[in-house]
C-alpha cells in the first residue's frame, strides 16, 4: 500500500485511486467518511445536503478557501460552489456521489480490527490527474490526522508534493506533426468563457505567465463541455525544438493552475526537455 494515488481506467474513463488502512473499526471510520462534521475536518469543503441516493449536495468552501489563501496553498477560484448528487448510500461500506462534473467513491471493508479505504474518483479529462492527485493526496492526510493514524505524507512543501504527481501522472507531452507543428490538450472544470478571456486578454495571459510569448505562432481552440471546457493549444513553429516545446508544456501547467485556482503556480520547463527531445526524435 503506497501513501500516493494512482491513475486508472474505469470503463474508459481515467480515475485515480488511492488507498488506505486504518487501525479503526469500519463504524468509525465510516463517520469520517460521510457526517457533515466530520468531513469537514478534512474534505475540501462542507458537504451539504442528505446522505440519501439521489439527494442533491452542495459543496461549501469558503472556509477551507480562506485557510488555503492565508497558507498560500492553491485553492478553487471564485465562483459558484460545486453541486452534486448522491449515487450510493451503502453503509458502512460504500458512499459515492458526484463532485462537480466527476464521480467521488469511498469503499470500505473491515480487515480484522483495521479497515481498508479505497478511494476513487473518475476523471472528465486526464490531464486533471496531477493537479486532482496532489489536492485529494493532502485531503487524505487530513483524514489519517483525523482518524489517528501515522499520515500518508507531508503536506509542508505543497509545490514538492504536486510536482511529484506530475512526474508520475502527465499530463501528456504534446502531439507532434510532419507540418513541424504540436498540439496539447487540456481540461478543466472552469466554463468556457473564462477559457478563451484567459487565452485572448493581454492582462490575463500576463497573469499566468504567457504574455511575452503571444507574438509566436500559436492557435487556441475552447470547447465547453457538460464538465467544463476541453481546450487545445496548437503551435506552428515548434519544428523540432525541445526547449520550447518544453516551455510551452510548463506554461500550459501554470494556465491550468491559474484557471483553477486564480494564481501563478511557476512550473520548471527544464526537466521537461530531454522527454521532449525523445518524443521529438521518435
Amino acid at each position: 500500500m503506497t501513501a500516493e494515488g494512482t491513475l486508472i481506467t474505469i470503463g474508459e474513463q481515467p480515475a485515480l485511486r488511492f488507498e488506505r488502512r486504518y487501525p479503526r473499526p469500519i463504524e468509525r471510520v465510516w463517520r469520517a467518511l460521510t457526517e457533515p462534521d466530520e468531513m469537514a475536518e478534512w474534505f475540501p469543503s462542507n458537504v451539504v445536503g442528505e446522505r440519501a441516493v439521489g439527494a442533491p449536495l452542495v459543496f461549501d468552501d469558503d472556509r477551507q478557501r480562506a485557510e488555503d489563501i492565508a497558507k498560500g496553498e492553491p485553492t478553487r477560484a471564485e465562483g459558484p460552489a460545486f453541486r452534486g448528487t448522491v449515487l450510493v448510500h451503502d453503509p458502512p461500506n460504500v458512499f459515492s456521489f458526484t463532485w462537480g462534473g466527476e464521480v467521488l467513491r469511498f469503499e470500505l471493508t473491515a480487515d480484522g480490527d483495521d479497515t481498508v479505504l479505497v478511494f476513487t474518483q473518475v476523471l472528465t479529462h486526464p490531464s486533471v490527474a496531477a493537479r486532482n492527485g496532489a489536492g485529494w493526496h493532502a485531503c487524505l492526510i487530513g483524514l489519517d490526522q483525523l482518524l489517528g493514524a501515522s499520515p500518508s505524507g507531508d503536506t509542508s512543501d505543497w509545490e514538492a508534493v504536486y510536482d511529484g504527481y506530475l512526474d508520475r501522472l502527465g499530463p501528456a507531452l504534446g502531439v507532434s506533426a510532419d507540418d513541424g507543428s504540436m498540439t496539447w490538450e487540456r481540461a478543466t472544470h472552469v466554463e468556457a468563457d473564462r477559457v478563451r478571456v484567459a487565452t485572448t486578454d493581454p492582462a490575463e495571459l500576463a497573469a499566468w505567465g504567457a504574455g511575452g510569448h503571444v507574438d509566436q505562432p500559436i492557435e487556441w481552440e475552447v470547447v465547453g463541455t457538460e464538465q467544463g471546457t476541453v481546450y487545445r493549444l496548437t503551435h506552428r513553429g515548434i519544428a523540432g525544438d525541445a526547449s520550447l516545446a518544453a516551455e510551452w508544456h510548463a506554461l500550459l501547467l501554470q494556465l491550468d493552475m491559474y484557471l483553477a485556482a486564480d494564481q501563478l503556480v511557476p512550473a520548471k520547463p527544464d526537466h521537461l526537455v530531454a522527454a521532449y527531445e525523445a518524443a521529438l526524435a521518435g
